[in-house]
């Protein structure tokens, strides 16, 4: 979502300790350390330190009408209705959710500072001054975002297209990796201790404690929040981990060159290595006079990670959709809409997904007719034409097709328009030449 991951630096995962008694004077003494301390994460992350990063703190309060403000800008408000009304279509956040408040609500408790690349300023939370030890984490992660955002131009990383969301998520995954890499590396050279990356097993025990829950209003927030928001940082440093396993820093520096270009090559970066490029999928609104009426209201690249997270919210057991979901080629998943209907449940959502080999898809298609059988309320199933079809209580009709390698699945058909769409969405959403 444009307007959430513009805050490159969110700091959210699980693994933050207990806050202790809020100290106002030990914050301002961090704070006032923090030319010298961006000078010891420059040393660490062998990154120069081009000129001082400005800070400033604020309270909850100020942070929470900062993500109200920028929740209202025209633009950012027209994508997140348009994204909530996508999940809420696939069923993967309930159809009653006010995401946008979710959205605010979740990332104001969940934020302990952020690096604006617009600003080039720090922001750290009052919050982050309740525990010492976090605090000062904190501010080595967000000024590890000023040095990559002076070598590497953040706003620069960040300007893909919002249909474009596996890619942005990937990068993101680079950077907030980065991230908590420097802050671990900075708490371990003070300890005189070893950097872990040579260790995998150590490298997993440290990313799964991202896991854990707290209690808070991430862990109560719907499956593909949660793990759209920790991904980068618990995945991101998985990978940065692996780039670091045998190589400096400037392996990492390389990847800020040539970018991950998706969540697959995140989870795999033996297909980062090897440069292994998504199979791009265009999308365009079924021309038939069936369909007439109806516009592109989102469209997105769910990538290895969106469909396994769509498997799992429906009842599919995790171990079975990482599987399901590795040998990922490439999608264009959308949802249509009527004009001025808002109504999650009015859509039709629609997907083509590229995968490896054909046997990688067949694999896909067994977990995704349990996925749909779970997402279609009240279905019937039925087989023909090559079609698993559900005709749904409300009307309307779910399927999934295969054809060979590629799969196309849909969802909230309206019944009289299931036939004229099923022809076409083979070349709706076309593989591009």
């Amino acid at each position: 979502m444009k307007w959430s991951a513009a805050i490159l630096a969110l700091v959210a995962f699980a693994a933050s300790p207990e806050p202790a008694r809020a100290d106002d004077h030990a914050l301002a003494a961090l704070l006032a350390r923090t030319d010298a301390i961006a000078k010891e994460v420059a040393r660490i992350r062998k990154l120069p330190l081009k000129r001082p990063i400005p800070y400033e703190v604020v309270d909850r309060a100020e942070l929470r009408a900062r993500l109200e403000k920028l929740a209202a800008d025209h633009q950012t408000a027209e994508e997140t209705a348009a994204e909530g009304l996508a999940l809420a279509r696939w069923g993967l956040i309930p159809v009653d959710l006010d995401y946008t408040k979710l959205m605010i609500d979740v990332l104001a408790d969940e934020i302990a500072g952020y690096y604006d690349p617009h600003t080039k300023k720090l922001t750290i939370s009052k919050s982050a001054g309740d525990n010492p030890i976090w605090a000062e984490m904190v501010l080595a992660h967000e000024l590890d975002h000023g040095l990559q955002d002076q070598s590497f131009d953040l706003l620069k990383l960040d300007d893909l297209p919002a249909a474009e969301g596996d890619a942005l998520l990937a990068r993101h995954a680079l950077v907030e990796g980065d991230g908590v890499a420097v802050m671990l590396e900075v708490m371990l050279a003070r300890a005189g201790r070893p950097v872990p990356w040579g260790n995998p097993g150590l490298v997993h025990a440290i990313t799964a404690t991202m896991t854990a829950g707290t209690g808070d209003s991430l862990d109560r927030a719907p499956l593909v929040v949660r793990e759209e928001m920790l991904f980068p940082y618990r995945d991101g440093l998985a990978f940065v981990a692996a780039l670091r396993r045998r190589q400096p820093w400037s392996a990492v520096d390389a990847a800020f060159r040539r970018l991950p270009r998706s969540t697959e090559q995140i989870l795999h970066p033996e297909k980062y290595a090897a440069d292994e490029k998504p199979i791009a999928v265009t999308a365009a609104v079924p021309a038939s006079a069936a369909t007439a009426g109806y516009a592109l209201a989102h469209s997105t690249v769910w990538g290895e990670l969106g469909f396994q997270l769509f498997l799992r919210a429906h009842g599919v057991a995790r171990p079975v959709a990482v599987e399901a979901a590795a040998g990922w080629g490439g999608d264009r998943v959308i949802a249509l809409a009527r004009a001025g209907d808002k109504t999650p449940l009015h859509a039709i959502g629609l997907g083509r997904f590229e995968w490896d080999t054909e046997v990688d898809a067949i694999e896909a298609e067994a977990a995704a007719t349990r996925a749909v059988d779970d997402a279609v309320a009240g279905g019937s199933i039925s087989h023909g034409d090559g079609r698993t079809r559900w005709l749904a209580l409300d009307g309307t009709e779910a399927w999934i097709e295969r054809r060979g390698s590629a799969l196309v699945v849909a969802i909230g058909v309206p019944a009289k328009l299931a036939d004229a769409l099923a022809a076409e969405a083979w070349t709706a959403l076309a593989r591009a030449k």
